[in-house]
């Protein structure tokens, strides 16, 4: 289903506090949410391209001898490396995945997204889909009952390509060997459905790579495994980011700022990831907006930098002496936090029997 699409519901709730705002609150939302909205380009979206051209020509020739290769895409990295932006622009930009009407009048959707149910087995991972394609599943549901209906859904739908985000939740949620392998025979299933082939792209963190220990998931997979850190050899790009956002997408004018440690700075602040440092840029021109000015300067990244870390100004990276002796505070979770969270997760999954969930609940 379309990314943008939101219930009556929801539309009505904003709708109605939209219109208790003052107008120039609303001005500046508008005009975040069209920067927001707005690609921005980088040496990856070329990497992950070449990727999905292979898996589209897998699909045309899935009957005509694909030799089952090139039908599941896995993209790893750490949270805010930009995975899921990555992705989605691809998939909507493909005029061949828009939505259209069927022959019979059916709403065609050749791209579900959906993000990984947990704990993740073959039914919750059917619920999850129909629940995503809006289709109403009530009580308990077997397995028997619920795979079958979403296949059919998945034709009905037209849908070609399942995207599933924060799949690493999917392998998190297992809690041994056997479990594991049944997770990968699930994935394995879905690309090879004789009556309705699918194609397969799963996103997310560590440990979603581990998929691929499987040698059939390997030789079905293109890995696009974590996705490289932004470090100073970079800080030409950070450049070009910056203007684009700042001059492209917001119409704004930029302070001469891009010139000494400028750059570095912004990528030490956000512990390397892209996706913080997209984040950054969008925060400093809102911070701009808000106090009326049509240029950013380097007061607005050092105050949006301190919102979004809730840093003292002693320790604001963007204007302190000392910077490169401070640790960014939109780095990313150590190694020994990762362990530790992920002892947790495991420790909850092991403690509760992994059983499907019932419709509508998570």
């Amino acid at each position: 289903m379309p990314k943008t699409a939101i219930s009556p519901e929801l539309a009505e709730a904003l709708s109605r506090l939209r219109v208790s705002m003052p107008p120039d609150e609303i001005e500046i939302a508008d005009r975040m949410e069209a920067i927001s909205a707005q690609h921005v380009p980088t040496f990856r979206d070329i990497a992950f391209g070449s990727r999905f051209r292979k898996l589209k020509r897998s699909l045309v020739a899935h009957f005509t001898g694909d030799n089952k290769q090139h039908r599941m895409i896995i993209v790893t990295g750490e949270s805010h490396s930009g995975k899921s932006d990555l992705i989605d622009y691809c998939l909507d930009n493909d005029p061949g995945l828009l939505p259209y009407p069927t022959k019979d009048g059916f709403p065609a959707v050749p791209v579900l997204r959906m993000d990984g149910p947990s704990p993740c087995n073959i039914v919750n991972v059917a619920i999850e889909g129909l629940e995503a394609l809006g289709y109403p599943v009530k009580g308990n549901i077997k397995e028997k009952e619920a795979w079958p209906l979403f296949r059919a859904q998945l034709k009905r739908h037209r849908v070609l390509i399942l995207f599933i985000d924060e799949a690493q939740h999917a392998v998190n949620s297992v809690s041994s060997r056997a479990d594991l392998q049944r997770l990968r025979d699930i994935f394995k299933h879905v690309t090879q459905m004789k009556d309705w082939p699918v194609r397969l792209i799963l996103a997310g963190v560590h440990p979603l790579e581990r998929l691929r220990e499987d040698k059939q998931i390997r030789t079905r997979s293109m890995p696009m495994h974590h996705l490289g850190d932004i470090t100073d050899a970079h800080a030409k790009h950070v450049c070009h980011w910056v203007k684009k956002i700042v001059e492209e997408h917001a119409k704004m004018r930029l302070d001469d700022i891009l010139g000494g440690d400028f750059p570095l700075r912004l990528i030490h602040g956000a512990g390397g990831c892209f996706g913080s440092i997209i984040q950054l840029i969008r925060m400093a021109i809102e911070d701009a907006l808000v106090a009326g000015k049509d240029i950013v300067a380097l007061s607005n990244f050092a105050s949006a930098y301190a919102t979004m870390t809730g840093c003292a100004k002693d320790e604001n990276i963007l204007t302190v002496k000392n910077w490169r002796s401070k640790e960014g505070a939109l780095a990313r979770p150590s190694e020994a936090e990762d362990a530790v969270a992920e002892a947790e997760s495991s420790a909850v999954t092991s403690a509760k029997p992994m059983k499907a969930h019932r419709g509508g609940e998570r």
